[in-house]
């Protein structure tokens, strides 16, 4: 490490926290937007989830998963409820995620977002607090693809 000249600072800069923000515009209303990612039966059709437990309240436990096998399931991501306001917004914080191939990663933060847009609705999904090394990597490169599509399946779930 190189030492600065006397009254020098040598300015270093750190990275910048990785985030994925997607959004998309469905015709729906707000209601029915927000319950599609807290109805368990909802989020199985538009998302693949196969079960989970979702307490609908601040503090809250937000738990999903994906993949049943027989020896359990490929997926799981658990948190829990930091804001709940229906038709309008949903975070959950201190998420970890379990996965088939991965270390445990977290915490990480999920933040749903939703806005009346004349006769739309706009739907924002924010996910941040990914960390750094090989297998953060790959899990940000899923979660990037991953929200991409699930974000126009929920768009066709909720359109039709």
């Amino acid at each position: 490490m190189r030492r600065a000249p006397e009254g020098e600072k040598i300015m270093t800069q750190a990275a910048k926290p990785r985030q994925v923000s997607k959004s998309i515009q469905i015709r729906t209303t707000p209601e029915k937007a927000f319950e599609a990612f807290v109805d368990l039966e909802k989020l199985q059709q538009w998302w693949g989830v196969s079960t989970g437990l979702i307490e609908m309240k601040k503090g809250g436990v937000y738990a999903l998963s994906w993949g049943q096998r027989e020896q359990g399931f490929a997926y799981v991501g658990s948190g829990v409820i930091k804001s709940f306001a229906p038709g309008k917004r949903l975070r959950v914080d201190s998420m970890v995620y379990f996965g088939a191939g991965y270390p445990p990663l977290g915490p990480i933060r999920l933040s749903i977002s939703i806005r009346q847009m004349e006769e739309r609705v706009r739907v924002g999904v924010r996910q941040d607090g990914f960390g750094t090394g090989p297998a953060w990597d790959r899990y940000y490169e899923a979660v990037v693809q991953g929200w991409k599509e699930s974000l126009k399946n929920l768009k066709v779930f909720l359109e039709d």
